[in-house]
């Protein structure tokens, strides 16, 4: 099974822009966004390490990051526009919210048929493994689906830690999974972190990089880092693309243009799992 290629699990600003920074104005024809003159970007405030707010509600993350530079090498001022829940959030700049929509969001067949002509699914930009989080004392006890049976997970509902979960859990057949799922990856870990032993969530899955970050911080521990599993039982890459609004003349492809010209973030994710049998 293929590995992610890791690197700083923080926010890596510095990075990315350093890379960005490298690469000169894109000379392609003028883009037409929503609002003249401005990059408006649909995010999901609770998916660290690539979108989130600071303690000051400034706006920060891989996506972030990567975005901003973006629209700064088109000349445009970059805009976020707060949703309150990442499942659909990839229909949004079919609905004309925004321009773009950004958050992690992992290119499924489903998404592409929901998002329609309205919407245009960017090049693959980064690629994640999924995890868990567990308290320092469960260390041990996940490292296969068949260790989830008897036990509560959080997950963001709608996201692929949810498809991953679910599929497993009936690909094997595992019985007595509770599956809460929320819309804040931060507060399923606290809620981990804060639960007692036999009380309370035993882990929250999410993306390798989201795990290793908030682990990092709430002294948790990631474990089972796997490819992700489809309901049709199949092992598959998760790769992660932006969806640009149609009717955003030229964004879609001033954006494929800065995805293979600018690294993310210094070449985070940029090895697939294999395409594999369940």
């Amino acid at each position: 099974m293929g590995a992610v290629r890791r690197g700083a699990v923080g926010f890596a600003a510095g990075v990315i822009l350093t890379a960005a920074t490298a690469v000169p104005p894109l000379a392609a024809a003028p883009v037409e966004t929503l609002s003249p003159g401005t990059l408006s970007v649909c995010m999901f405030a609770t998916f660290p390490p690539f979108v989130g707010k600071s303690d000051d509600g400034v706006w920060e993350g891989w996506d972030v990051d990567y975005l901003k530079a973006f629209a700064a090498a088109q000349g445009l001022r970059f805009q976020p526009v707060e949703v309150a829940d990442f499942d659909g959030l990839w229909t949004r700049p079919g609905a004309d919210a925004c321009d773009i929509a950004a958050s992690g969001i992992a290119d499924l067949a489903a998404r592409r048929q929901a998002t329609g002509a309205a919407g245009v699914w960017s090049d693959h930009y980064y690629f994640v493994l999924r995890a868990f989080g567990v308290r320092k004392a469960d260390a041990g006890k996940l490292t296969r689906a068949a260790d989830l049976a008897g036990r509560t997970i959080m997950v963001i509902a709608g996201s692929t830690a949810d498809v991953d979960a679910r599929s497993r859990i009936a690909y094997d057949q595992i019985a007595n999974v509770t599956i809460i799922g929320t819309s804040d990856d931060v507060e399923n870990a606290r809620r981990v972190r804060d639960g007692a032993e036999g009380e309370g969530p035993f882990a929250f899955g999410s993306g390798l990089g989201t795990v290793q970050y908030l682990s990092q911080k709430m002294g948790l521990v990631p474990v089972w880092s796997h490819c992700m599993m489809t309901p049709d039982g199949k092992v598959r890459n998760e790769p992660f693309s932006f969806i640009v609004r149609a009717k955003s003349t030229g964004v879609a492809e001033a954006l494929n243009a800065f995805i293979a010209a600018t690294p993310y973030g210094a070449g985070r994710g940029t090895e697939a799992c294999p395409v594999e049998g369940g």
